[in-house]
């Protein structure tokens, strides 16, 4: 909040885009009411906030009840004794601000003009009410501090009014006025240089308290560089590009902050810069009158240095280097606004208001949850460009192993920074074993590169599938790489004499412990510290690559020899993670599910890497579990830690593992049992019970059901902050499996999560997260994730009127979707016929809005079509489903046999009769919780036990059952 200024003519495209009061002079009462017209919106909605928050019943019912007084006025401090205000703004609020005064009747319309009039007029002195401006310091500024986002207001002065005041004293009460407004606003004046002088000499002091040089904008100072034009980013790197490379100039601009300013003094007192003062002069006076680059104010006071717009996004171009950088290669933020909903609407929807935290030197440890302002309503659309890339397309886009074998994840960062690409795959990972999804997913650019990420003490690792032996060594290659090292496994996580591991509980020698205990290979005496652990492993993961470039496939032996140092090297590394507290999850990408499942020995293959790979990353405490199963080698086994098994002796998985691809949920069965077959192969011993051995499970399941989208919905709003009522639940995962998936009850768990990540986090402790809510977020996911079963050009007509400000006519439509006339008219027809789209009158002229919540379904909340203007095509009251379906057949111009809807109906009977009606199957039976969709959330194939954790009857039992686990399972089998 502030007050910045702008030079007439120069208006940048933000300032231009906020409401602007024309002709503003030094009398404060002849343009405060137009202000605080301006203003009244944001009073409104920040009264239906708070209202809600303090009783939603109050904005159903539209009664005050005792709002005004206790929240308004006692709890935010919002008016005094005798002020009436408080009472005034939620009376307005609730009668008169979503209603056109043109519809009232006449004395409805008068008891509107004489509210807005008192509401409007605050600080002009007509009355008590609007009695001085202490009055405005008592109602509209607390109130407006509860307000979020607060508002920008363009305020364009009137030069010759001001500089032609005769009593400076009025001028001064004006200039108090928009200092008050300032401390909730973001106000930017409209100012030429000769007011700004008649100023600075007039009221100086006011000058140097209130006018942030710094804030200005367009030849005053700089703005922020994500909401510069691609002309001013042009602008700018044409003219640093041209600066010698490691001169000075650069060196100047590198000093400078868009959020600070700099005096001359203090950059000819830096030492960073090492330049001659007379260099810094002449640099800082060719940056402001040859290049405009900055702006320099030369008063004596202050000869602050701050930078213009184009300034600000030439050292956006700046790389860590300090050269520039193409605009190309650069990442620059963007204002995202929210999509339009009713204004009866009460809830909070903001943009992904996560923090983007970056894993450093010191800790992956943090809480990365951000604590940003929440959002609040807006009737503005997102405004993310198209040629932001999916987070799907971005995960391709790996370039070439050249560039890096291993990579950090991050993501685009319009849509989605490095932390909710982390969160996002996360989702993928529903339990600690295998996970499978059914995703769509693009191949990557180069096979070869493989990602990194960690957060809050999680790794993840991303590969695509190359075939057993390559996929494997891309795996380790990647925990153990040098990215890794540095940022993940540090001496702060690991030790420096290893001591830190286990949480520095152990009792042993740290060498008996990782070579006897957890069986770490490559474990010697040269190997007992940090540095020695780090080289050792760097040099075997180098040898592996370098082994698997010049492999003969041919040469079983040497193929034999290589996979076994890989897997034990894997093996080595999760064991080292979780000796560190850090969980690990390792993705593998088919993006073509069909053509592995087609090749039989492709597919073995395939299916052979979880068999052989799963159950060697297994540890008992500090022990290697598949050593205490698996081990035959007599040598072997006499050299291991001694060890004692407490009453129910169950190892943990040290790695989670999930696999994604178009049809991936179709290997789970072939990988379980494939698994299986390994279990097996646990020593005689402990299958018959002769000796002791630990177990431990290994479940197989689907990361697309019911269950475990439950489970990522539990997680984000937990994350968020948001209570989470069992119907909302329900109702919620309805929607997202409507919007998102290709069938009855499923969707894809990473764009479910992507939408949730799109949501404000709860601004009570008791908030709740409604379907309204995450239908927001839904609308923020790219147009090829919203209903999936539609074709490319309805789903793009849909994202088009989904997040525009406006109801949009046909030719906008046509436009912005970049579509036909022919294919809009049968798009826009069919999405009308389901109530996704509807009509709305203007002037004659058909425009249409859209809701991804259809009016009839009963997740909407309304009894009738959202459009007060509807036609014949507007579908009946809803009742039930079959009415709907029924409906919308005629609609679409089916003309369905009588017979069809006469009686009970049949809902499979209905999709087989009219196949047009396949692809909005999975949309209806989701809406309406019926057919497929109540059978797959009624029957789910886990159960959440007290303890939180899950089991599942899709799980491969390993070694000796613990106590009780196998009645236990027996009954899971007899509840599935």
């Amino acid at each position: 909040m502030g007050v910045s200024l702008v030079a007439p003519g120069r208006t940048s495209h933000r300032s231009s885009a906020a409401p602007t009061v024309h002709d503003v002079g030094p009398r404060a009462s002849e343009w405060l009411p137009e202000l605080e017209e301006v203003l009244l919106l944001t009073a409104v909605r920040t009264v239906r906030e708070l209202a809600h928050d303090y009783d939603p019943q109050i904005l159903l019912d539209e009664r005050p009840r005792l709002f005004a007084r206790e929240a308004l006025h006692q709890r935010y401090d919002i008016g005094t004794w005798r002020s009436t205000y408080p009472e005034a703004i939620t009376r307005y609020t609730l009668r008169y601000a979503d209603h056109d005064p043109d519809r009232l009747d006449e004395r409805e319309r008068e008891k509107h003009d004489a509210l807005k009039d008192d509401l409007t007029t605050i600080g002009t002195s007509r009355d008590a009410l609007n009695s001085g401006l202490d009055m405005v310091e008592e109602t509209i500024v607390p109130l407006l501090q509860q307000a979020r986002p607060q508002p920008t207001i363009t305020l364009v002065l009137d030069g010759p009014a001001w500089t032609a005041v005769v009593d400076e004293r009025t001028a001064a009460r004006a200039l108090d006025t928009i200092a008050l407004f300032s401390e909730v606003c973001d106000l930017r004046l409209v100012c030429s240089p000769r007011l700004r002088e008649h100023l600075d000499r007039h009221h100086p002091e006011w000058c140097d308290d209130h006018l942030d040089l710094t804030r200005s904008r367009d030849g005053w100072g700089q703005t922020v560089p994500g909401e510069t034009s691609e002309r001013t980013r042009t602008e700018a790197w044409a003219t640093i590009s041209q600066f010698d490379p490691d001169g000075g100039r650069l060196t100047i601009l590198e000093a400078l902050s868009p959020d600070s300013d700099r005096t001359v003094h203090e950059l000819k007192a830096d030492p960073e810069l090492a330049l001659a003062d007379g260099t810094i002069d002449r640099y800082v006076r060719e940056l402001a009158d040859e290049h405009g680059l900055v702006a320099i104010d030369s008063r004596p006071t202050s000869n602050h240095v701050t930078l213009t717009e184009t300034g600000a996004a030439a050292t956006a171009l700046l790389g860590p280097d300090g050269r520039p950088h193409h605009p190309e290669q650069s990442r620059f933020t963007s204002d995202r606004t929210r999509t339009h909903h009713d204004s009866t609407s009460v809830v909070c929807r903001a943009d992904r208001d996560e923090g983007s935290p970056t894993p450093t030197d010191d800790s992956t440890t943090a809480d990365h949850t951000g604590d940003t302002a929440p959002s609040t309503h807006s009737s503005s659309a997102s405004t993310i460009p198209e040629s932001v890339p999916t987070a799907e397309e971005w995960l391709a886009d790996t370039g070439t192993a050249d560039d890096g074998y291993v990579q950090w994840l991050d993501g685009p960062d319009d849509r989605l920074d490095a932390w909710a690409m982390h969160e996002r795959l996360r989702a993928g990972r529903r339990c600690a074993g295998v996970t499978v999804v059914d995703d769509p997913t693009q191949p990557f650019d180069d096979g070869e590169v493989s990602y990194i990420s960690c957060f809050d003490d999680h790794a993840q690792v991303v590969v695509q599938w190359g075939g057993a032996l390559p996929t494997l060594v891309r795996i380790t290659n990647a925990l153990l790489s040098e990215q890794m090292f540095e940022t993940v496994l540090t001496p702060a996580t690991v030790g420096d004499d290893l001591d830190a591991l286990y949480d520095g509980t152990l009792d042993s020698a740290i060498d008996d412990i990782l070579r006897l205990g957890a069986q770490v290979g490559w474990f010697s005496e040269d190997e007992h510290d940090y540095e020695g652990l780090r080289e050792r492993f760097s040099a075997v993961r180098r040898r592996l690559l370098t082994e698997l470039a010049s492999l003969d496939r041919d040469d079983s032996d040497a193929w034999s020899t290589l996979c076994r140092d890989a897997h034990g090297l894997l093996a080595s590394a999760t064991q080292l993670y979780h000796a560190s507290d850090i969980d690990l999850t390792i993705h593998i990408r088919v993006p073509d599910t069909a053509t592995l499942q087609a090749g039989t020995q492709r597919y073995r293959e395939f299916c052979d890497f979880f068999k052989h790979t799963v159950p060697k990353n297994a540890a008992y405490g500090v022990h290697s579990a598949y050593r205490l199963l698996y081990e035959q080698r007599v040598d072997k086994l006499k050299h291991r830690l001694s060890y004692a098994f407490d009453d129910d002796p169950t190892a943990e998985l040290t790695a989670s593992w999930v696999i994604s691809g178009p049809t991936a949920t179709t290997f789970r069965e072939d990988i379980e049992a494939a698994i299986a077959t390994n279990a097996s192969d646990v020593r005689d011993a402990i299958q018959e019970g002769t000796r002791h051995g630990v177990g431990f499970e290994i479940p197989v399941v689907e990361g697309n059901s019911y269950a475990a989208l439950r489970g990522v919905l539990d997680q984000q709003a937990d994350r968020k902050g948001f209570i989470l009522d069992p119907a909302d639940r329900r109702e919620i995962i309805r929607l997202a499996t409507a919007t998102l998936g290709t069938e009855p009850g499923r969707c894809s768990p990473y764009a479910f999560a992507e939408a949730l990540l799109a949501i404000a986090r709860a601004r009570t402790p008791t908030a709740t997260l409604s379907p309204t809510d995450v239908a927001y977020g839904l609308t923020q996911l790219p147009a090829e994730r919203l209903m999936p079963t539609l074709p490319p050009t309805m789903q793009t007509v849909l994202k088009t009127l989904l997040v525009a400000d406006d109801p949009l006519g046909r030719s906008t439509i046509i436009e912005r979707a970049d579509i036909s006339t022919a294919s809009y008219d049968r798009n826009i027809n069919e999405l009308a016929a389901l109530g996704i789209v509807a009509p709305t009158g203007n002037g004659g002229h058909r425009k249409w809005q859209a809701w991804l919540i259809p009016w009839w379904s009963p997740l909407a909340g309304v009894d009738a079509p959202r459009t007060v203007d509807g036609d014949e095509s507007t579908l009946a009251r809803p009742s039930r489903w079959d009415d709907i379906l029924y409906e919308t057949t005629l609609n679409l111009g089916l003309d369905p046999k009588y017979e069809l809807f006469a009686g009970q109906v049949d809902i499979d009977e209905v999709f087989v009769t009219l196949p047009r009606l396949s692809r909005w199957r999975g949309f209806f039976e989701s809406h309406y919780g019926c057919g497929a969709a109540s059978a797959i959330a009624d029957s789910s194939d886990d159960r959440q036990s007290t303890d939180g954790s899950t089991h599942t009857s899709h799980s491969v039992e390993v070694g000796a059952h613990p106590a009780g686990r196998a009645d236990q399972q027996q009954s899971l089998d007899d509840c599935s």
